[in-house]
């Protein structure tokens, strides 16, 4: 069976029931869980159904949060398959649309379409909001329009546009809602502000970058795209050696970008649900989803106070030595909701954090919450941080998991120490 006839199949169910029921719709906590909630609740309207949405972190007690609601239906997207067990104290039939690791059996009550399941690597061709697209176009033939948010998605996930994500990307440029620009990164950007305020790639020490730029002959305030041929090259050589000293070995001036017809440049898109899910304004990503004029302003300035956060407290890691283990390294942080940004900028661009080992974030709150990320590279030779931190995890009472790449965890604040040694021992 492929993945559209599953859908199908989820499909059916939910037209089973009579268009007065109200259907629950719980997504992840991140551009891609937001943009899958928003393409199932936008089906769902067009198609004439009420739905009720939340936007969750992965936690131990999430399946009691929702136990005593009454509900015919509940879909799950880009969550839910770290809880299949649990998923049997539900009283409603339940529709899980998910690309994520999962070790356990579905119980009766549950339809469960996992990319995995139909031979798709779920890490790199297929995210939880492309699969969230197939299910919204089994309803309805004319949601190809949703294939805009089905790439937030996949870019929010750092995924490769391959396999299904290629096929959501075809049909979305082939019935003219997406197309595709290569744009250098610096476009419409003063020199100045392009360097000071970059995350991707981020650039130690400029925190006043004028000195930089005037040291080889350019002009703070001048845009990037009023440089003639020999300045631009000039200034992306003296970057490039930059970013070299930093330790950053992949570099890249000028990219393919994405843009959709409804919500124009979709990197974009992806960093402002971010912004939406950290500052924890997940409705105010959900409503720019719907195209809300009120929440698109909203959420401009969401996108700024959130990258605002992250070079702060980059500024200041660029500062900092983390702890090391024989397999990883780690940091704490009290930013809890930017643990995974900070661990995947910090083990890409800062030079005290380069240790060829994959980088995990610590923060306190009730329990101890936990973000790791890894590169491409360890990931070849074997990594898999999904798996590790799930085992490490439950093994010391709490809930892990993830993809290879990045994964998560959540324990008791009295088992750190048994968890990263338990960890060490895994990867």
């Amino acid at each position: 069976m492929k993945l559209e006839e599953a859908v199908r199949y989820a499909v059916d169910l939910l037209l089973s029931l009579p268009k007065k029921s109200m259907i629950r719709v719980i997504g992840h906590v991140d551009a891609d869980g937001i943009s899958s909630a928003a393409i199932i609740a936008i089906a769902l309207e067009r198609a004439g159904y009420r739905y009720h949405i939340s936007i969750k972190a992965t936690k131990p007690d999430l399946i009691k949060e929702i136990e005593e609601e009454e509900n015919e239906l509940i879909i799950f997207a880009d969550i839910g398959s770290g809880y299949l067990k649990d998923m049997k104290r539900l009283k409603s039939n339940i529709i899980i649309l998910d690309h994520h690791l999962s070790y356990d059996e579905p119980p009766k009550n549950v339809m469960y379409i996992n990319a995995r399941l139909y031979g798709i690597d779920g890490s790199k061709e297929a995210c939880g909001a492309t699969v969230s697209y197939f299910f919204a176009k089994a309803i309805d033939e004319n949601n190809v329009d949703l294939s805009q948010l089905a790439m937030v998605g996949a870019i929010g996930d750092k995924q490769n546009i391959a396999g299904y994500n290629k096929k959501v990307m075809e049909e979305g440029i082939a019935n003219g809602f997406i197309e595709t620009r290569d744009e250098y990164i610096f476009q419409g950007m003063t020199l100045k502000d392009a360097l000071e305020n970059s995350l991707e790639p981020y650039f130690t020490g400029f925190t006043n970058a004028n000195g930089f730029i005037e040291s080889i002959g350019l002009q703070p305030q001048k845009r990037f795209e009023e440089l003639d041929d020999e300045q631009r090259q000039r200034l992306l050589s003296a970057l490039t050696l930059k970013l070299l000293e930093q330790g950053c070995d992949e570099i890249e001036w000028r990219k393919r970008m994405i843009y959709g017809s409804y919500y124009g440049n979709l990197h974009d898109m992806v960093s402002k649900l971010n912004a939406s899910a950290r500052l924890n304004e997940q409705g105010i990503g959900i409503a720019a989803c719907f195209g809300d004029k009120m929440a698109r302003e909203r959420i401009f300035i969401l996108q700024e106070k959130y990258r605002d956060e992250i070079r702060k407290e980059m500024r200041a890691m660029e500062k900092k030595e983390p702890y090391e283990m024989k397999k990883f390294i780690y940091f704490y942080t009290d930013k809890r909701s930017l643990g995974g940004v900070l661990a995947g900028l910090s083990l890409k661009y800062l030079p005290n954090f380069q240790r060829g080992k994959p980088v995990l974030a610590l923060s306190y709150n009730d329990d101890i919450d936990i973000s790791a990320r890894a590169s491409e590279k360890m990931v070849e030779d074997g990594i898999n941080l999904g798996e590790a931190m799930k085992k490490a995890a439950s093994l010391v009472g709490g809930e892990g998991g993830g993809h290879p790449i990045a994964a998560g965890a959540t324990i008791p604040k009295n088992k750190e120490k048994e968890f990263l040694n338990l960890l060490d021992e895994l990867l």
